[in-house]
């Protein structure tokens, strides 16, 4: 079945353009392991698309770890920072933005990271980055006054900002990326189409009984075909 017609893609980042979701668990596991806490796929599952603040309340909650959220952060960003530095770019996922930029599609990335773990991030895959330019909204943005996903307030000003989109109906010729629960709501929360890719632990962890409505669920970024889209088609 085709499927409704886009012309502007955003991106979320962690999970979906690069393996830093693999890195975050280690880190937090091994930060856990003292308190004999441990990170499931459960509880990981609630923690995606959250700011950082948020996202160690919600974990220090479901673990009964006694840190502050803020201790916690403090415990992870070091590891994390040195971590981010080999992450690696998922699979089909620099096929499509470099295919994107060669036909002028309109493209962004809106994600939760913090504007610090994102440089350190991106700084050893410019090949990915550098055809987005500054059209790159991160979870801290002022802007955002703290709203992270399922709320869709980063979809809908990152599609104003970098992609010159701010009516209902501009927003439904969007096509969002995400792996996690909470950015398909925040994208179906802002009228867009959205494209899931979630890690199959995460399939296993929810089974059939969420209540999720992307558009369209691929196992992998290989498996997308922009002309089912209306989207340029790839040459071979």
């Amino acid at each position: 079945m085709p499927h409704p017609p886009v012309s502007a893609v955003l991106f979320d980042m962690d999970g979906l353009m690069i393996d830093s979701e693999k890195l975050y668990t280690i880190v937090t596991n091994r930060i856990l392991a003292p308190y004999g806490r441990e990170m499931t796929w459960e509880i990981k599952a609630g923690l995606m698309g959250r700011p950082a603040l948020d996202s160690a309340a919600y974990l220090i909650a479901a673990t009964d770890l006694p840190l502050t959220p803020q201790e916690l952060l403090d415990k992870m960003d070091a590891q994390l920072l040195e971590a981010f530095k080999t992450v690696e770019i998922l699979p089909g996922v620099l096929k499509l933005v470099q295919h994107l930029k060669a036909h002028n599609v309109p493209m962004a990335i809106a994600t939760g990271s913090k504007a610090r773990n994102f440089a350190v991030k991106s700084a050893h895959l410019p090949h990915l980055f550098e055809p987005f330019g500054s059209r790159i909204l991160c979870g801290d943005d002022p802007i955002l006054e703290g709203k992270g996903k399922p709320d869709p307030t980063i979809f809908i000003v990152a599609a104003r900002l970098h992609l010159g989109i701010d009516t209902p109906e501009g927003r439904s010729k969007v096509l969002v990326f995400e792996d996690g629960a909470p950015g398909v709501r925040a994208a179906r929360a802002a009228g867009m189409e959205v494209c899931w890719i979630p890690d199959p632990e995460l399939l296993a962890t929810m089974g059939d009984s969420h209540d999720l409505t992307p558009s369209h669920t691929h196992t992998s970024m290989e498996d997308f075909d922009p002309a089912a889209w209306g989207l340029p088609p790839y040459s071979s």
